[in-house]
């Protein structure tokens, strides 16, 4: 059943494919997804055709995301079986590539990775937001999904000092800094 599927939790390292949430709601209404939206139900005026991401990518590109983004209101995240489901039901838009994504481990752990930090080594992350504006990530061990960052956001990591002092100074919940 497709709702069941589409209640999967995401699991670090499980592959999930983007749908644009206009193909997917046109979908729901032809199938009667929604309990509540039976009405257009099979009905060939609301048939969704392919699988279309077009709205997804940039103009001409049949695979660069645009950027910014927002789960839920742009796209639809559906697991492997359900996408496989769907491809197979309505075909995927000619020149179009699925479009899949790896839930990623949580976001220190990938930082300290990328970084070559041990993990014995205090770390401190930050989302930068203006120019000099930094807000600290307050879970750390969240997914970036989890976390609601965007493409294109900035995190910074800060590594603790021999002498047990931060790079930044003490933590407090904003920090500005000025630029000499």
């Amino acid at each position: 059943d497709t709702a069941a599927l589409m209640k999967t939790p995401l699991k670090k390292g499980d592959t999930w494919y983007l749908v644009d949430s206009r193909w997917f709601k046109q979908w729901k209404k032809y199938v009667g997804f929604d309990s509540w939206d039976k009405y257009q139900m099979g009905d060939q005026n609301v048939y969704p055709g392919p699988v279309d991401n077009s709205g997804l990518l940039k103009g001409g590109d049949s695979q660069s995301l645009k950027e910014h983004l927002i789960d839920e209101l742009d796209y639809i995240l559906v697991p492997t079986e359900g996408w496989n489901k769907l491809v197979s039901w309505y075909g995927l838009l000619e020149n179009q590539e699925p479009i899949a994504r790896k839930v990623p481990n949580a976001i220190e752990k990938e930082m300290r990775k990328l970084f070559s930090i041990p993990d014995e080594k205090e770390i401190r992350l930050w989302n930068k937001y203006m120019s000099n504006t930094f807000e600290p990530l307050n879970k750390p061990d969240s997914t970036i999904q989890d976390a609601g960052l965007y493409q294109g956001q900035v995190l910074v990591i800060e590594q603790k000092n021999e002498d047990g002092t931060w790079p930044r100074g003490p933590s407090t919940n904003k920090l500005t800094l000025t630029l000499q």
